[in-house]
C-alpha cells in the first residue's frame, strides 16, 4: 500500500463538506495502470457532484475528478500499452484529484512528447467535447452562425475556437467583464441576464447551431433563436447551480428538449450531446485536437490552477474566477 493524498467529499452540500485527507493505494490491478496524477480538470461538474445534482452519481463520499493528465507510476499484470514514465490523459469520471489513481489501461491515452501538461489535461474533457459537437453533432462549416452560451468557460471557449476555426460567425453570451476579450478572439458577446440577445438573434434570421449547458429554460430561449433548419445542443444543466435556484431535475426539461424532434414539419433539430470514453470517435478526436495545437490552429487557455490542498477555495471561486478557458486542479508535481 502507497500513502496518498486525495480529496473527499464526505457528504452533498456546501463546500464546508469538501477536504483533502490522508490515505492509502494499493498496487494496480490486471490490465490497470497506476498514474501520478498531475492535474486534474475542475468543472461545472464537480460543483454538481458535491451538491448530488449530477445525474446517476455516485453517494457521498467521494473522490471527485472527472478527467487528469499524469505519469503512469506502475502497470498490473496483462497491461502492454504503457510503461511508467509513459505521460496519459484520460476521463476517469471520478478519482482524478487524487496523487495516485488506478485506472483501466483501455481510458488511457497517450501525450506527445512537448504536449504542454495543463494543456493536454484541457483537451481530454473541455476541448473533446467541444470537438465532438463542432464537427460531429452540428457539422459546423464556413458561414453558419453559431451561438454558445458561456463562450468564456471551458467548453464554451474551445466551441469558440474550434467554429472559428471552421469559418463560422460567433455569437454567445458569457460574464461582461470578458466582453472585450471575446470581441478580441472575433466574436460577439452578449449578456445572457437582459435577454436582448434573443431579439438580435432572430434579427439576424436565426443561428444554424446553438450550444446550451444551461438548460431548463434556457433551452425554450435557445430553441427560439434557431434558424429554420439550425440545430440545439443540450450539453448540461447548469442553470440552476449557476443562478443558485433550488435543484431541479432535468429529466424532464430534457425530454422536452428531445421531443421537439417530433414536430417533423419543422427543420430545426434539438439533441443532448455528452461525452463517451468508449465511443469509437473519442481517441481519435482528442489525437486530432492534439495536432492542431501542434500545428498552432488553436491555442487553449487555461483560466485558473488550484492547489489539491486548495481544493475547498475552487469550490467557493469557481463561479467568479475571471479570464478565459478551463479551470485545474494542480495534484501533484512532475517527478520524471
Amino acid at each position: 500500500m502507497t500513502s496518498i493524498r486525495k480529496t473527499i467529499i464526505s457528504a452533498f452540500g456546501d463546500p464546508s463538506n469538501v477536504s483533502v485527507i490522508t490515505a492509502s493505494i494499493s498496487s494496480p490491478p490486471p490490465q490497470h495502470a497506476q498514474v501520478r496524477v498531475l492535474y486534474s480538470g475542475f468543472s461545472g461538474a464537480d460543483i454538481n457532484m458535491r451538491l448530488g445534482r449530477y445525474p446517476m452519481q455516485k453517494k457521498a463520499p467521494l473522490t471527485p475528478g472527472y478527467c487528469f493528465v499524469g505519469t503512469v507510476a506502475a502497470i498490473g499484470p496483462q497491461c502492454s500499452k504503457f510503461n511508467p514514465g509513459d505521460t496519459v490523459v484520460c476521463v476517469s469520471v471520478y478519482d482524478a484529484q487524487s496523487t495516485l489513481v488506478n485506472m483501466p489501461e483501455k481510458y488511457l491515452v497517450s501525450v506527445p512528447e512537448g504536449l504542454d501538461t495543463q494543456k493536454a489535461c484541457a483537451l481530454v474533457l473541455d476541448w473533446n467535447t467541444a470537438y465532438g459537437m463542432v464537427f460531429h453533432s452540428a457539422n459546423v462549416s464556413a458561414g453558419h452562425k453559431v451561438f454558445i452560451h458561456g463562450c468564456s468557460g471551458a467548453v464554451g471557449y474551445a466551441l469558440l475556437a474550434l467554429c472559428k476555426l471552421r469559418g463560422a460567425d460567433v455569437y454567445g453570451t458569457c460574464s461582461e467583464r470578458n466582453f472585450d476579450a471575446i470581441r478580441r478572439l472575433g466574436a460577439t458577446p452578449f449578456s445572457y441576464r437582459d435577454k436582448a440577445w434573443i431579439g438580435e438573434m432572430q434579427k439576424l434570421r436565426g443561428a444554424d447551431a446553438v450550444f446550451d449547458a444551461l438548460g431548463y429554460e434556457s433551452w425554450d430561449e435557445s430553441y427560439s433563436i434557431l434558424s429554420p433548419n439550425g440545430i440545439l445542443l443540450g450539453y448540461g444543466g447548469n442553470l440552476k447551480t449557476l443562478t443558485g435556484q433550488p435543484a431541479g431535475s432535468v429529466v424532464w426539461p430534457t425530454l422536452k428538449l428531445l421531443g421537439r424532434n417530433l414536430m417533423l414539419w419543422s427543420g430545426k433539430r434539438t439533441t443532448f450531446y455528452y461525452i463517451e470514453r468508449n465511443h469509437w470517435t473519442f481517441e481519435p478526436d482528442l489525437k486530432a485536437l492534439f495536432e492542431l495545437v501542434g500545428e498552432g490552429k488553436v491555442e487553449v487557455l487555461v483560466k485558473k490552477v488550484w492547489a489539491l490542498e486548495d481544493v475547498r477555495q475552487a469550490h467557493l471561486g469557481f463561479n467568479s474566477a475571471k479570464g478565459i478557458g478551463s479551470c485545474l486542479i494542480k495534484v501533484g508535481d512532475d517527478v520524471s
